[in-house]
């Protein structure tokens, strides 16, 4: 998890700095602090890494944007992050929920500096954090994490219907229930994080997961999938799944 803290007054961020992480390490945080602060170097870094990351953010920034529109551009590349505002316009907090950025917690200013005033309040969002943060980890569930260009993907393994090696090119396509990925990936790389008991990784061109298959046609080497596709293949290369099914029905 990165922490970034966006605050334009230096005195300030670097208070925040040291307050925040020394709460991040008595609460056993696994988190690297990032040194950017201006909105558009914490989009950048956010789009580069992803997420889920631990964000606090001053309602009133000096630049082009607000720590509102911030959020809502992070909120673009990182759904499932933290936000936590940090600023003296309590009366804006209506506008941060408004703007559907979805915050964690909200800490006034007014009691800056003030150690045992501040502390608690900061200890406390903490404390919510890590807890979410253990939910997510939970519901998770095993992901196929690729990185192609610019893009960063994280797909649960159990939304995969089949991946598909593109013919001639060094390119894979993902289909899962509700979206299809084109990744400059070969598919023998993305086959290695395909571990789930219930993907079929024999089929040179496709690698697919068992549990989305609807019916399978051993005679005319045709697969349906629970998304509505058909798959076709040759009776030579079937007989790799047929082998797969009885093995399992034998053992």
């Amino acid at each position: 998890m990165k922490v970034f803290i966006s605050d334009d007054q230096e005195q300030q961020r670097l208070w925040l700095n040291d307050i925040i992480t020394t709460q991040l390490d008595a609460l056993h945080f696994n988190y690297e602090l990032e040194t950017a602060w201006q909105p558009a170097d914490v989009l950048a870094a956010v789009k580069a890494s992803g997420g889920p990351n631990l964000y606090f953010l001053d309602i009133v920034l000096q630049h082009d944007i607000t720590g509102i529109e911030l959020a809502s551009k992070i909120r673009d590349y990182d759904p499932d992050g933290f936000v936590i505002y940090v600023t003296v316009r309590d009366d804006m907090m209506p506008d941060t929920l408004s703007a559907m950025t979805a915050p964690t917690g909200f800490i006034s200013k007014v009691d800056m500096f003030d150690e045992e005033v501040f502390v608690p309040k900061v200890r406390e969002v903490l404390e919510v954090v890590k807890k979410r943060v253990a939910t997510l980890r939970r519901s998770a569930g095993v992901t196929l994490t690729l990185r192609s260009g610019a893009l960063l993907l994280t797909l649960k393994l159990k939304d995969i219907v089949y991946c598909e090696k593109m013919h001639g090119l060094r390119t894979t396509r993902i289909v899962t229930t509700d979206q299809v990925y084109v990744v400059h990936k070969n598919l023998n790389t993305i086959k290695e994080q395909l571990t789930a008991n219930y993907f079929f990784n024999e089929f040179q061109s496709y690698a697919l997961n068992l549990e989305r298959v609807i019916t399978v046609d051993f005679n005319k080497g045709a697969i349906s999938m629970d998304n509505g596709d058909h798959l076709s293949f040759s009776r030579g290369t079937i007989k790799k799944l047929r082998t797969y099914y009885t093995n399992a029905e034998i053992g």
